[in-house]
């Protein structure tokens, strides 16, 4: 589907969107019931650092599964792992089968139906979807964009009788048309969510109960399993599923968490060994690679494999809060799923399922049980896609152009870029600053009298700074965050030059992009050593000082709106509150999410120059919080940020103001001098 298509029927996912704020409602709720959640995670996480890519635990593993009675498949690929499925139905034309991402990874309802295989899924999300063709929304609750009155009509039409939209009349008339069909199954199918490598068993965690039935099929078990499925013991994959299951669903626990050693035994005739009492007389488990040995010596993305499935990181995705499934790949959803594209199917597909739409917010990283920091996946997968010609979009060529020829993105003559500093004090009395102020290219170019303000307040706080003017260029954030590597390096090597003046020692800028990048200077050049600050940091202080008195034009109600980049990425966020709080006449309320849990505006990461229509969807939903939330004013501290969320209320019937930080802090003071 094209992504502006999909984001006009964004609509249809608000049914999802209550169901992913359910959840978040549970786990707050439950959060006080598991009070060593944070020594869980923290030991969950060294798990998945001590095994995830371990050959010899890998083999370890299937030896001990072996010595239990099961029989281990290993299958390379999508196709054989489909090819092994149907050589062990051997001519049975039935199967069951519970959820299984695995599964739909590798295609295998669609594989076994071209080969004459019947699959029912039992589960009973699964068994909506099938029946009505709509995709997978979250590993746990699947069909969670339907409503009941679609879920009505759906098993209506496939039962040809009226059943009344009622949950309870619903999953009784899907379940009755289920029983009879389990029954008649030889052989069943189920994934899991551990191996116990030591122990040589498996665990599944459900809330259903059909696996319990679809692996009670008295022929054959055939299990589904990867590699990073894999944890050192029991203890180690319980803690897990107990993870999983609070950040999946909200719950402490499930109702079913099942371990399987093996097939069922007896030796109670003459100590004889007797396999298959009940259930099934064969287990045979289907070890699946599909690219992960390969992801696990990529550099970059090897920690990707240490996803534990949850569907945590969806849940506030502003990506995937607008356009659902369109991003990510089968059995995979969001930016995980269009990491894990890249090995599992190729780095076109992952193009194809959404690389170029994440804004690059780090919510999902904040929501992961693992950290798992997704946005340098995807950062990483663009600079390769890059260099592979499979990048940039349209949308994202003339701004690298401009970049690469103008200095800014902007297609601004270089000489324009210090225009709105001229007749402003830039450097102190008495020599040189010690400190350079980088105004970036979206406050040269685009908000200019944030840039003034940023330079007037400095002074007001005690600073001077030296500013560059015309010999200042682009940060680089832009191409960094579109996959631009080589361009980047070559920019930002030329401004750690540029900066190397004598006696500077700190660069202060107003644009949390800028902020980000500068700071990030280090991870590719380890000698870079000036400090970076924010101007709200350095504001905070004057105001805590004494040396900034600031009152509102009049009495105002405002909300402040936390920027990724300087939140979530660089950790500021008591700093603007600060500022906001200490000017009298101003009442601060905060919006339904707010610091490490902000909404993103939609700008980042490439998406509003990209796909301005799923900026404007992701930031017109942001205004709507802050509506909620009272504010006559949204305040931030980004002009990407005040830019967006302003253009995504053009055309709607929001009516919120949207202003930078400084501008109104420069308002408010009490001293403030005649304009300039």
């Amino acid at each position: 589907m094209d992504i502006n298509e999909a984001v006009r029927r964004s609509e249809r996912f608000e049914p999802m969107r209550q169901a992913f704020r359910s959840i978040i409602e549970k786990r707050e709720r439950n959060a006080s019931r598991i009070p060593d959640l944070e020594e869980r995670l923290e030991r969950l996480k060294r798990a998945r650092e001590s095994t995830v890519g371990d050959a010899a635990l890998l083999e370890q593993a299937i030896e001990n599964l072996e010595a239990n009675g099961f029989r281990v498949r290993r299958a390379g690929d999508a196709a054989e792992a489909a090819r092994a499925v149907l050589d062990e139905l051997g001519d049975e034309k039935l199967l069951v089968k519970s959820k299984s991402n695995l599964s739909k990874e590798i295609g295998l309802s669609e594989a076994l139906g071209g080969a004459g295989v019947e699959v029912i899924e039992t589960d009973i999300g699964d068994r909506i979807l099938q029946l009505s063709g709509e995709p997978t929304v979250h590993p746990t609750g699947p069909c969670a964009q339907l409503t009941r009155y679609d879920i009505a009509r759906i098993v209506s039409e496939f039962l040809g009788r009226d059943v009344e939209p009622e949950p309870s009349r619903l999953i009784e008339a899907i379940r009755e048309d289920l029983l009879p069909r389990i029954e008649k199954a030889r052989i069943g199918l189920t994934s899991m969510n551990a191996i116990a490598a030591d122990e040589g068993s498996v665990l599944i965690i459900h809330n259903e109960g059909n696996v319990d039935l679809v692996s009670q099929r008295p022929d054959k078990l055939i299990m589904l399993s990867s590699p990073e499925k894999i944890y050192p013991d029991l203890e180690e994959a319980i803690n897990m599923a107990r993870i999983e299951t609070y950040y999946a669903t909200g719950e402490l626990i499930t109702s079913f968490m099942q371990i399987l050693s093996g097939p069922s035994r007896t030796a109670d005739i003459e100590k004889e060994i007797f396999m298959g009492v009940h259930g099934p007389r064969e287990i045979v488990i289907v070890m699946i690679d599909n690219g992960r040995t390969r992801l696990a010596y990529d550099k970059h993305l090897h920690e990707a494999l240490r996803c534990i499935g949850c569907g945590s990181c969806l849940l506030e995705c502003p990506v995937y809060d607008i356009v659902g499934p369109e991003y990510g790949s089968p059995g995979h959803l969001g930016g995980i799923g269009v990491s894990l594209a890249s090995y599992l199917e190729d780095l076109g597909d992952s193009v194809e399922d959404g690389l170029p739409y994440c804004t690059t917010c780090r919510n999902c990283t904040e929501r992961c049980p693992v950290s798992l920091d997704i946005p340098k996946f995807i950062e990483a997968l663009r600079a390769r896609a890059t260099r592979e010609q499979l990048l940039p979009v349209a949308g994202h060529r003339p701004l690298i152009a401009s970049i690469k020829n103008y200095g800014n993105p902007w297609i601004q003559p270089r000489h324009n870029r210090d225009r709105w500093a001229r007749g402003l004090k830039t450097e102190g009395p008495g020599g040189p600053s010690s400190t350079i102020f980088f105004a970036g290219c979206s406050l040269s170019f685009l908000s200019q009298d944030v840039a003034k303000s940023a330079m007037r307040l400095l002074g007001a706080a005690g600073i001077s700074p030296l500013y560059m003017g015309s010999e200042e260029r682009c940060c680089g954030s832009p191409l960094l965050r579109l996959g631009e590597e080589d361009l980047f390096l070559e920019l930002a090597r030329e401004n750690i030059e540029s900066f190397n003046i004598p006696g500077v020692t700190e660069i202060i800028t107003a644009c949390p992009g800028c902020l980000k990048t500068l700071r990030e200077y280090r991870d590719f050049f380890p000698t870079f050593g000036l400090r970076v600050r924010h101007v709200t940091e350095v504001l905070a202080e004057a105001v805590e000082a004494g040396r900034l008195r600031l009152r509102a034009p009049r009495d105002l109600v405002v909300t402040y709106h936390d920027p990724c980049h300087l939140g979530r990425a660089c950790g500021i966020y008591d700093e603007p509150r600060k500022i906001l709080s200490a000017i009298e006449g101003l009442t601060l309320v905060e919006m339904e999410r707010n610091r490490e849990f902000s909404a993103c505006c939609g700008a980042g990461g490439g998406v509003k120059t990209g796909f301005p229509e799923l900026a404007a969807a992701i930031g017109l939903r942001r205004c709507r919080m802050a509506e909620a939330a009272g504010a006559e004013l949204i305040v931030t501290s980004c002009p990407w940020c005040e830019q967006n969320l302003a253009d995504s209320m053009v055309g709607s019937e929001y009516r919120v103001a949207v202003k930078d930080i400084l501008e109104l802090v420069e308002e408010s003071r009490v001293d403030r001098p005649d304009s300039d």
